[in-house]
């Protein structure tokens, strides 16, 4: 990643600052006061592992200025190096969903800025972040993920998303780079919601996956899924790619503290595929889609707390760096990452002694 600062005065070179402030976000860091601090705490250890040599540590505002001053393509280029060799060589089919999300705190009303969107990719197995894409404000998450389809330059892949991104031309984006796509449909194609309905009404199911019941907390659920590739759909030249209907059905008990007692709930969900799986499969890759939301999004806002940051400029950069620190903690197969960061704040060996550091 190129410095860009003038080569006068440097005190600090950029590595440096880079590797510390994902460092002190793995030891819940949020903003750049705490991670100038973490340095502070921790000079002593980081100056023998690194050889630091410093006259005096940088004070928040030079960690600003040097975070805030790096290019986010070059910041994404090797973000996206750094995944790729933390996900590893997979000879299985590898399920990628893609999600966006918003950078709430991101928006400045005094220069009309609105809250950043970043779209991401997802390994859903290894719950490895592998690359984002920053979201213009003039568009929306559709073209974007078209974009990021092409640029991963991956094959043999499933990608999955959720009903937004039901659309002919993302499709297309995949079959074109040798992948397949697993998307929900509802309402917004209307015609094809209706199609999948009467299909799962009069066709008989190819394949059928009865997932037995799980408990969690207050809920215990269950999923029936059904996969249909004698297909009723009405306009064959739109989606033409389309192998297999599948019908998802999901009970749900949820215990009612203040009632005090178990209350049921239904929900039926169809979704398009380009491929065929066996009905476990899909379901299993279905419901990890989900994953997403509760190993990556749940991290950053409630852990990290990436919503509640107020960073304005260039704020995609910091975002970035959290994923890093996430990637780490999903290599090193961290479940709790609250605990994981507050004993990462009392002993750094624990983040020098990680995986995909040393």
């Amino acid at each position: 990643i190129k410095d860009h600062r003038r080569k006068q005065g440097r005190r600090y070179l950029l590595e440096h600052i880079l590797l510390f402030s994902i460092f002190a976000i793995l030891s819940g860091a949020d903003s750049y006061r705490k991670i100038a601090a973490y340095i502070e705490a921790n000079y002593v250890i980081l100056d023998e592992s690194f050889g630091l040599n410093w006259k005096g540590v940088p004070a928040y505002t030079t960690v600003r200025t040097v975070i805030q001053g790096t290019t986010s393509a070059e910041i994404e280029e090797q973000f996206r190096r750094y995944s790729d060799s933390l996900a590893g060589s997979d000879t299985e089919k590898r399920f990628i969903a893609f999600d966006g999300k918003v950078l709430r705190g991101s928006f400045d009303h005094f220069r009309d800025q609105k809250a950043l969107q970043m779209l991401s990719a997802f390994l859903t197995d290894s719950r490895i972040i592998l690359a984002h894409e920053e979201i213009a404000e003039k568009t929306n998450e559709i073209p974007t993920a078209q974009e990021l389809i092409v640029e991963l330059g991956l094959s043999g892949c499933v990608f999955t998303f959720d009903a937004i991104n039901c659309q002919e031309k993302t499709l297309k984006a995949a079959k074109r780079t040798g992948n397949d796509v697993i998307v929900q449909v509802k309402e917004n194609q209307k015609t094809l919601f209706n199609d999948c309905q009467r299909t799962a009404k009069t066709m008989s199911p190819n394949d059928v996956y009865q997932e037995p019941w799980t408990k969690a907390r207050n809920r215990i659920e269950s999923r029936r899924v059904e996969i249909f590739t004698n297909m009723i759909i009405s306009d064959q030249d739109k989606w033409h790619l389309v192998e297999a209907i599948v019908k998802v059905e999901r009970k749900k008990r949820v215990f009612d503290t203040k009632a005090k007692c178990w209350k049921w709930s239904n929900e039926t969900s169809f979704y398009i595929a380009t491929t065929v799986f066996s009905a476990q499969v899909l379901c299993q890759a279905i419901r990890n889609h989900w994953g997403i939301e509760n190993s990556n999004h749940h991290v950053r806002d409630v852990t990290m707390g990436e919503d509640k940051s107020r960073v304005r400029t260039n704020p995609h950069i910091l975002a970035k760096l959290r994923s890093f620190a996430i990637n780490i903690l999903r290599a090193n197969n961290v479940e709790n990452a609250s605990l994981t960061l507050f004993k990462n704040c009392i002993n750094i060996n624990n983040v020098l002694n990680y995986t995909g550091v040393m």
